[in-house]
């Protein structure tokens, strides 16, 4: 494992600061910079396990919080949280964490939603995508319920309600994280603003791109990645996205939606094994 530490750090947003993770290479010179963005209720925490590996493989590694999410400024108000706003925030980070070379980027599902608009926005800066368990959207071929409805359960409920349904998810799905993982999850939550978790369900109601044609065209390398337990996206409608994209596949047997958290050994060998291949 990495010597280095994660290290905290400070990224600029559109609407305050931004909270990040960084980790660097022992061996320089570093490979490449990597950012991995991160989904719907979830956080930079969410690649704890992947981060020490890219940095063992050469790589310099970031991730961060999205705007609003656990430790992450943000407005108040939904209107600060469009799929501009998200896709603003991501280019600037990129220009803060590497301004003159350009990054492999990571997408977490809605990371990925956000990730694959900024690719197609300024395809130079990426020398490679990864959508993981991101799927074509929130609107169809997808085992989540109507966004609309998400949407009037947070209003009613706020966060406690969405922490009440995840719990009871993971019961269900035989999955019992340590306590101290429990308090953790329920806690961001809590502090993620309920502007954010309204916000992003107003951008799942319309597919992130109305023809993934312009992704594909971009020239950037992609590669979907996912698991195959049939969690949120079967694993037949990652396989049909990434053949209208012309992307490489990887799966992750026996994984679900966050095979960065349940098999990350075989999340960074697998995009280590895809970026070395990159002509």
């Amino acid at each position: 494992m990495s010597q280095a530490p994660i290290a905290p750090i400070t990224l600029r947003g559109a609407a305050g600061q931004l909270a990040g993770w960084q980790i660097e290479p022992a061996d320089a010179p570093p490979r490449g910079t990597v950012l991995l963005v991160p989904g719907f209720t979830g956080s930079k925490e969410d690649f704890e396990g992947v981060l020490p590996l890219l940095a063992d493989a050469g790589y310099r590694a970031f991730a961060y919080d999205q705007r609003g999410q656990w430790q992450s400024e943000g407005p108040d108000d939904v209107s600060g949280y469009t799929m501009a706003d998200f896709v603003g925030d991501l280019q600037g980070v990129v220009d803060q964490i590497s301004p003159d070379e350009p990054i492999h980027l990571v997408g977490h599902s809605f990371g990925g939603y956000v990730s694959r608009v900024a690719v197609i926005e300024r395809p130079k800066r990426f020398r490679s995508f990864t959508l993981l368990a991101s799927g074509p959207s929130s609107v169809e071929d997808i085992n989540f319920p109507p966004p609309q409805l998400v949407a009037q359960l947070v209003e009613a409920g706020g966060q406690e309600l969405i922490w009440q349904q995840m719990s009871a998810a993971l019961f269900e799905a035989g999955q019992t994280p340590a306590p101290e993982r429990m308090e953790f999850l329920h806690e961001r939550i809590l502090r993620t603003k309920k502007a954010n978790i309204l916000g992003i369900l107003n951008c799942m109601t319309e597919p992130p791109l109305k023809d993934p044609a312009a992704l594909r065209d971009s020239g950037v390398p992609l590669l979907v990645a996912y698991g195959d337990t049939n969690d949120l996206w079967a694993p037949e409608v990652h396989e049909r996205f990434a053949e209208q994209l012309n992307a490489k596949t990887v799966v992750f047997p026996g994984s679900g939606h966050v095979p960065n958290e349940d098999v990350p050994e075989q999340v960074s060998a697998a995009l280590v094994n895809f970026w070395k291949e990159l002509p």
